[in-house]
């Protein structure tokens, strides 16, 4: 593409054209500890998806340990216990509502006193064995307390009714006869997918997409879950994720104050902001969010400006254009169009993992879609190629005017929102 300058508009995109990045980091203050941010460093909330790929449930899990793992009996019961530690945390906090979480758990932990103080309506319990004591104590809890209890076997087989839960590798035979609700875990290929009852339950790469580079932030994997959870779940549902994860609600309060999110007035915390914006906006907020990250780089900064500056480009211009019908998706392509750069993803896994709609997807993988080329169009606005932006804008029906005028209306906005982010 010819470029007679790297910079256009106020939104300079040269780090999006080289190979290399270089990631600066802000200095942090010391500051004391509190419990909300040892929560964020330590636990993760796995999701858990039906067959539509909404999420449905969430499982509690140390952030990059598996208790599950064959390791010395100490170090075991020393991850369940911060596992547990956190738990009573998230309850004591009244963090524990909507969607069921599971949490994993020792036989020693079963017939604990514990469970009593732990004792949740929404919290799934997930043991990996079944003998006659552990069947009679579930039995016991689940009729006097009302508590939940999931199953994990590497088979299906018969499974007493105690259990409301299920817990299978996808590479499992379906059983006959499911007890309680099926949660099939290592989905890994669409493939899989029909072999199973349509009420069942998925957890695996085939929703989530792969798992990062090991070198990749240490906020990469929570980052994109807020960009899936923006995607595919409800206002409730945004709320309730940063809620459980209180780092990023800085952030997103910055960005809820900028004009891309158009807050006039103040707000109480990032749960009142996403209330007053309504849920387009905040979707919108949380997208650069995540984009963003926390402390922002100097180049998740740039790629969260270019994002929203072709955002609102595509945005406006698409309502023009006959062949899209829903300028919305025009809008997502142009904000999700930093995101493979960003977290080192290809388009393919961005679909999958984030839950795009179709016609982003297949406007970002270069399909030639109207909306594709309103993306080359801004790129063609950002390195102020005229001969290409009268070419393309005379395709899609826009006066080239009309393309200028976006241009820098989308560039303030962009100026400003870089401004908010620290």
């Amino acid at each position: 593409m010819a470029s007679s300058s790297s910079k256009g508009g106020g939104v300079d995109t040269r780090g999006l054209e080289s190979g290399v990045v270089t990631h600066v980091a802000g200095e942090n203050a010391p500051t004391p500890v509190r419990e909300e941010d040892l929560r964020n460093r330590f636990l993760s909330f796995e999701p858990i998806f039906d067959q539509k790929a909404q999420v449905v449930a969430r499982e509690l899990v140390l952030r990059g340990k598996d208790v599950a793992d064959e390791r010395r009996e100490e170090l075991k019961r020393m991850n369940e216990d911060m596992l547990l530690t956190g738990l009573y945390s998230l309850s004591q906090d009244g963090l524990l509502s909507g969607q069921s979480l599971f949490v994993k758990i020792s036989r020693d932990v079963l017939f604990s006193d514990a469970l009593a103080q732990l004792a949740h309506p929404g919290i799934v319990w997930v043991l990996n064995d079944a003998d006659a004591k552990i069947v009679e104590q579930v039995g016991r809890l689940s009729s006097a307390g009302g508590m939940k209890f999931c199953l994990e076997a590497p088979e299906p087989d018969l499974v007493h009714e105690v259990w409301q839960f299920q817990r299978i590798p996808a590479h499992a035979k379906p059983p006959a006869l499911p007890g309680g609700q099926l949660v099939v875990h290592n989905l890994t290929r669409e493939f899989e997918l029909p072999r199973w009852p349509g009420t069942s339950w998925f957890m695996g790469e085939y929703f989530t997409g792969p798992r990062p580079d090991p070198n990749a932030q240490p906020d990469h994997d929570l980052r994109l879950e807020l960009a899936a959870v923006a995607m595919r779940q409800s206002l409730p549902s945004l709320i309730q994720f940063i809620r459980l994860n209180p780092s990023l609600e800085t952030q997103m309060m910055r960005i809820a104050r900028s004009m891309a999110g158009g807050l006039s007035t103040e707000a109480d915390s990032a749960a009142h902001a996403m209330i007053k914006m309504g849920g387009r906006r905040s979707q919108r907020v949380a997208i650069l969010t995540a984009l963003a990250g926390t402390p922002v780089t100097a180049d998740n900064r740039l790629y969260t400006q270019v994002a929203l500056s072709r955002a609102l480009l595509m945005g406006k211009l698409a309502g023009a254009v006959a062949d899209i019908a829903e300028p919305d998706e025009a809008f997502e392509t142009g904000l999700f169009s930093t995101y493979p750069a960003a977290f080192s993803l290809s388009v393919n896994q961005l679909y999958r993992r984030i839950g795009l709609p179709r016609q982003v997807y297949e406007s970002l993988a270069g399909q030639d879609t109207a909306i594709n080329k309103l993306l080359r169009l801004a790129h063609a606005c950002e390195h102020q190629d005229s001969q290409l932006m009268s070419r393309l804008s005379a395709e899609l029906g826009i006066s080239i005017d009309s393309v200028a005028a976006t241009h820098v209306e989308a560039a303030v906005s962009a100026e400003d929102i870089g401004s908010h982010l620290i």
